[in-house]
């Protein structure tokens, strides 16, 4: 197949590409040229920028400029966040066979519903420009911007919901913080949730390697993709686990668990899910289906996911970042980690364990 990559340049797209190459497909990228200046042969690079309608931005083309007139079998948009933005690659693009949109599952009204499904409501975005940028409306950009792909492509729009994207190359930090800071060693402040509450997460790997796939067998529609799929199981007792094996194997000595009442996080005002990245309060109805999306579709289509210490593996190896690493910034930091844990022990009555 013939495939046109929006991105290309850095983790999911990277991921994508090197995918797409592997399984045979010739493929072109359209992106600013700004994240990487060398790609692998054969891989058509074309630069221009979709934030401009018709007039060049920064002596680059725009989206119609560049893109109006070629068509390619399929397209896989990566990075597309903002409505005005998918309206003008889609509206330039649309002869080719298939749009896929990687859109989010925080483009879901809700996640107070147990499960989440694609058939649920989207968030409402009718109060919110087409060209706002503000992270803050993330997710009804994103529903926003599934919109324009079903309007330009109709039944040809192929829409997929990712969670958490993980793994090699991640830019966010939020899954890496935990096995940076098991490498790190120490006392570590986890959060004490319930045994029963899931987390879910995706490997980038895993992902680019089932969108390719859903591109080869046709696939349309809505789907939601996340992991572990195939009746894995994985909370944060798995993870952690998975983190110091990972650590023992190298010879790094882990980090040891020292477990914090929900309650007392909260009472810190102990940022969720930011600060303290992957916990969500297991009391707050807000995020009750947060992680506990179905993914019996997306299993149906093939989706697979690897063990995950290979995902913390391939984290590890990167290395832990400096203090300064902007994945790293407004984590949560050593000093008030310390904080934190000198501040609940004293709150314990003496004896009891941690």
């Amino acid at each position: 197949m013939n495939i046109l990559i929006l991105g290309g340049g850095v983790f999911l797209g990277a991921a994508t590409l090197t995918e797409a190459l592997a399984r045979g497909h010739r493929v072109t990228v359209f992106n600013r040229g700004r994240e990487r200046s060398t790609w692998p042969d054969g891989v058509e690079e074309i630069i221009g920028d979709r934030t401009s309608s018709s007039q060049p931005l920064n002596g680059q083309a725009s989206a119609v400029q560049a893109l109006q007139g070629r068509t390619w079998d399929a397209v896989i948009d990566t990075c597309g966040y903002t409505p005005a933005d998918v309206a003008l690659s889609a509206e330039a693009l649309q002869e080719c066979g298939a749009y896929l949109f990687v859109s989010s599952i925080s483009a879901y009204a809700t996640t107070h519903q147990v499960p989440v499904r694609e058939t649920d409501p989207l968030a409402s975005f009718e109060a919110i420009a087409p060209d706002d940028r503000d992270m803050k409306h993330y997710g009804p950009q994103k529903a926003a911007c599934e919109a324009e792909v079903t309007r330009v492509f109709g039944d040809r729009a192929l829409l997929v919901r990712p969670g958490l994207i993980v793994g090699p190359g991640d830019r966010s930090g939020r899954f890496s913080y935990w096995p940076w800071r098991v490498m790190q060693g120490g006392e570590m402040l986890v959060p004490d949730v319930p045994a029963t509450e899931p987390l879910q997460f995706i490997d980038v790997r895993d992902l680019a390697a089932w969108m390719v796939a859903l591109i080869e067998q046709g696939a349309r529609g809505a789907i939601n993709a996340t992991g572990p799929v195939g009746g894995a199981r994985c909370g944060w007792a798995e993870l952690l686990q998975a983190c110091t094996q990972e650590a023992l194997a190298r010879g790094i000595t882990p980090s040891t668990v020292a477990p914090v009442a929900e309650a007392f996080l909260v009472e810190q005002k102990v940022q969720p899910w930011s600060e303290l990245p992957l916990w969500l309060p297991s009391t707050d109805a807000e995020y009750r289906g947060f992680n506990r999306v179905d993914l019996s579709r997306a299993e149906a289509a093939g989706l697979r996911t690897r063990p995950l210490r290979e995902t913390v593996a391939a984290v590890m190896a990167e290395g832990v970042p400096a203090a300064e690493d902007r994945r790293r910034v407004g984590k949560l930091g050593s000093e008030r980690e310390a904080t934190l844990l000198q501040a609940s022990g004293e709150r314990r009555c003496p004896g009891e364990p941690r």
